[in-house]
């Protein structure tokens, strides 16, 4: 009997350490820098209650972060409440190795509405509760405008001015992928984009550049 009872008390304790690396903890070990500067005391807020309301706000200008979480994924909005129009989105998805470790991939980007650019896109292990940042797992902190165009544009097309929304999706419908996408703020630039997206897959120990 105290035999089967000490085999549950080191199930469950193993079972807790894993829990313990949710992205939720994740979360709260990300550094300011890259997470708006919230405290863990404003994180802690937000991932309660949905949504944190920077203090020092007023009528003129009042910023707000709201909150969304799946599996293993985290995504920040920063927006205003006082009608200024800028946004920032910061999204976190968990990674598990072949071994049982955890890498984190990091994402970033925001401006206006109907012109929003990629800010970073970075990875980081997991080790001993805190993030490291792994510059090689094979995903790009940001792919250039001009990868997502055909090769052979006509001259009267120049590729440096064809402007279009760049942003991240950490956590596609593909499953275990990473997204870089562009939206062309007007349909004039449509006859010359080659893809408008490019997918990265997971394989258990680095990032995949997927087929076109």
């Amino acid at each position: 009997m105290k035999r089967h009872t000490l085999t549950i008390l080191l199930f469950a304790a193993a079972t807790n350490f894993s829990c313990g690396q949710t992205i939720q903890e994740i979360f709260k070990s990300l550094p300011s820098e890259y997470s708006l500067e919230l405290t863990v005391e404003a994180k802690d807020s937000l991932m309660q209650y949905g949504t944190y309301t920077f203090p020092g706000g007023d009528s003129i200008e009042t910023v707000q972060c709201d909150y969304h979480t799946e599996k293993d994924f985290i995504e920040i909005v920063l927006s205003f409440t006082t009608g200024q129009r800028a946004f920032a989105v910061i999204q976190l998805k968990k990674f598990q190795k072949i071994d049982g470790s955890i890498v984190v991939v990091y994402a970033k980007y925001g401006g206006l509405p109907a012109a929003f650019d990629q800010h970073s896109l970075l990875t980081f292990d997991y080790v001993d509760d805190s993030l490291k940042r792994n510059e090689h797992l094979g995903l790009p902190e940001t792919i250039e405008t001009s990868e997502f165009l055909k090769e052979d544009l006509p001259d009267s097309v120049e590729a440096d001015k064809i402007t279009f929304n760049t942003s991240y999706d950490v956590n596609p419908l593909e499953a275990n992928s990473i997204e870089y996408l562009i939206d062309p703020q007007t349909s004039q630039f449509d006859d010359w984009i080659k893809t408008n997206r490019f997918s990265f897959r997971w394989n258990g120990e680095t990032f995949e550049k997927m087929k076109e």
